[in-house]
């Protein structure tokens, strides 16, 4: 679970803990503890996007995603730290690369490349992750996302993230609202009301997501979204 609480002032007294991390001019560095889920240590990020570093949180990073990376940032997120949690062997050579974008404080968009690795570990198992974020040279392709791991047995976790992307390309943010709503138990006219939208407009949608993932019916249209992580 992520935490929206930044290190605080007393913490920040700490940061010689941090000392033998570099940061060059064209990144922003995080650390995150997996015991606290907080984030322990931040740097760059005023530099980088015009954030003060003390208001760095990993919630924080996620709501200056961009819309169009934001649920396949939150994908690799999740997925990651849950195939970390339980590793005891190699702990340290677990790493993943991806192209994202996120807003400056000033309301533009910057292309990133995230490197995320194992910082610390104890009891053999990952203590600490950080978080490099440096300037790409070129805006991204969402559809095209690039996405890199290394690590022992990583292969599923990098399967499945592309998995993930391409179903993802698929679908818009209002589809995939429209089928978290469905598969919640709303009928059509419901998610109409709840949306502001007429129900015509919502058949519309669902007729589409039909066509789109190759379904015949809402029940199998939910089954699909459940198997293929689409919610």
């Amino acid at each position: 679970m992520l935490s929206d609480i930044p290190y605080t002032p007393e913490e920040l007294a700490e940061v010689s803990d941090y000392s033998d991390i570099q940061c060059f001019s064209d990144e922003a560095v995080y650390v995150y503890s997996l015991e606290t889920h907080r984030i322990n240590y931040a740097t760059g990020w005023d530099t980088l996007l015009g954030y003060d570093n003390k208001e760095i949180s990993m919630i924080k990073l996620m709501m200056i995603t961009t819309p169009d990376y934001i649920d396949f940032i939150r994908e690799m997120n999740n997925q990651s730290l849950a195939f970390i949690f339980d590793k005891t062997e190699r702990v340290m050579e677990y790493s993943c690369t991806i192209e994202s974008k996120k807003f400056s404080k000033q309301g533009r968009e910057v292309a990133l490349l995230e490197s995320v690795g194992i910082y610390r570990t104890r009891g053999g198992r990952a203590e600490q992750i950080i978080g490099r974020y440096k300037l790409s040279p070129s805006m991204p392709n969402p559809h095209q996302r690039y996405f890199h791991a290394n690590g022992p047995g990583i292969e599923e976790l990098v399967d499945k993230m592309k998995g993930f992307g391409a179903e993802g390309r698929l679908i818009t943010r209002r589809e995939r609202e429209i089928l978290r709503l469905l598969a919640g138990g709303m009928i059509l006219k419901e998610i109409a009301n709840h949306l502001g939208v007429s129900k015509s407009n919502i058949e519309k949608k669902i007729y589409g997501l039909f066509k789109k993932l190759k379904v015949k019916n809402q029940r199998e249209l939910i089954s699909y979204a459940l198997r293929n992580q689409l919610l």
